[in-house]
């Protein structure tokens, strides 16, 4: 970036005077928690109430096959490939059931 006047941007309009930087957080999910568990926990017990697989529980092979690291969106066609609606509210009410879960571990 170059000032108005030709020297090299340090002057008093940059953004880090105008908002000087404390500090930085970055975190790609799993980094500082893995949550993981959580999604998992939360996907079987909401997968049992609507009797997805005949009532059977899914295991954690399933869910890192078909579930761990994707989108909701993904998700959602994949577990309702004719109701993509009723999959999104699915997927909505599993996020909260996961926050719920992962209130006090965060």
């Amino acid at each position: 970036m170059t000032a108005p006047n030709g020297e090299n941007s340090t002057e008093s309009s940059s953004l880090a005077t105008l908002a000087p930087l404390q500090a930085v957080l970055f975190d790609v999910d799993g980094t500082l928690c893995d949550s993981d568990p959580l999604h998992y926990y939360a996907f079987r017990e909401m997968l049992l109430e609507i009797g997805y697989n005949c009532g059977v529980p899914v295991d954690e092979e399933w869910f890192i096959k078909t579930i761990a690291g994707k989108h909701n969106d993904d998700i959602a066609s994949a577990l309702f490939p004719d109701d993509q609606e009723r999959g999104l509210k699915f997927c909505d009410e599993k996020e909260a059931m996961f926050r719920r879960f992962g209130t006090p571990c965060i």
